[in-house]
């Protein structure tokens, strides 16, 4: 069975390939940044931002070796809506029981690996993260700490 936390994780990013298309262009901006914890980059963490208003769409992406991260909504960088956002980062070491090491940040292929940041980050009702959108490019990072 998913987990609460999972089934909020992949709604918030399979929704946007749903409705893939739909709404305007305009009233987006160009999002990316740098997540650390303990001052050091965090990879593979799913960055993801819920607008506070409703019907727009949230915006994710995944940082890289170097915790850098760029959102998308429907496609490859097309950035994050403009407005105010609560925000949620999810990393993960390997999934248990894969000899392959692979890193599933929702954990659908089987059971996640342990939480590399506090699980507190995981969810909006506790990642006390937010980020405001602005049109145009915006640097957004997060430097995590432990609770």
């Amino acid at each position: 069975m998913i987990h609460q936390s999972r089934l909020f994780l992949v709604v918030g990013l399979l929704l946007p390939l749903v409705v893939a298309g739909c709404g305007k262009k305009d009233g987006v901006g160009t999002v990316r940044g740098m997540v650390t914890y303990r001052g050091s980059p965090v990879q593979n963490a799913l960055v993801v931002f819920m607008p506070e208003t409703p019907g727009l769409l949230p915006a994710s992406g995944l940082t890289d070796s170097n915790g850098r991260y760029e959102l998308m909504t429907s496609v490859k960088g097309d950035g994050a809506s403009v407005g105010n956002h609560r925000v949620t980062v999810t990393a993960r070491g390997p999934d248990k029981g894969r000899s392959d090491a692979t890193v599933d940040p929702l954990g659908i292929g089987g059971e996640p690996g342990d939480p590399l940041i506090p699980i507190d980050y995981f969810m909006p009702d506790t990642s006390g993260l937010t980020a405001e959108v602005k049109p145009g490019v915006n640097t957004v990072d997060f430097a995590l700490t432990d609770r």
